[in-house]
């Protein structure tokens, strides 16, 4: 299993940034390794809610929203050929700006397995580039107040 943490700020309250990343369609924003996510279930998003997207690497991912306590709280988990993650948001308030603690366990199935060193060195540079990437996604056009 491989099993990371990180907590990063951005500069947005944390109603914007729970409902930008709650958004799950959106993840191509922010995510160079997703190119589409699209909702399964019946909107509005809510734990329960199912998504289908599609990753470098990954191939499809189903996922599943396990908790939304709007706007404090979401979780994730994530199903595909090669691995299940679960990946945990908390947003904390800071100002104008929202603390985002992020939790993640992957498990690796079959023969990806064999390579969970390189996955540990790909999710660590992946993790220490989201800050960017997220403040960069709230920033633009669509988002952007």
């Amino acid at each position: 299993m491989i099993e990371n943490a990180i907590t990063l700020t951005l500069d947005q309250p944390r109603e914007r940034v729970f409902e930008f990343l709650t958004d799950l369609p959106n993840e191509p924003a922010w995510n160079p390794d997703c190119s589409s996510v699209e909702m399964l279930s019946p909107e509005p998003a809510r734990r329960g809610s199912t998504y289908r997207g599609h990753f470098r690497g990954m191939g499809q991912v189903m996922v599943e929203l396990t908790a939304h306590e709007r706007p404090r709280r979401f979780a994730t988990r994530e199903r595909s050929r090669m691995a299940t993650g679960d990946f945990e948001f908390v947003l904390t308030p800071h100002g104008e700006r929202t603390q985002v603690e992020l939790r993640m366990k992957l498990r690796p199935h079959g023969p990806m397995l064999l390579l969970q060193p390189l996955m540990r060195r790909k999710i660590e540079q992946f993790l220490a580039d989201l800050p960017v990437r997220i403040q960069a996604g709230l920033d633009s056009p669509r988002w952007s107040a």
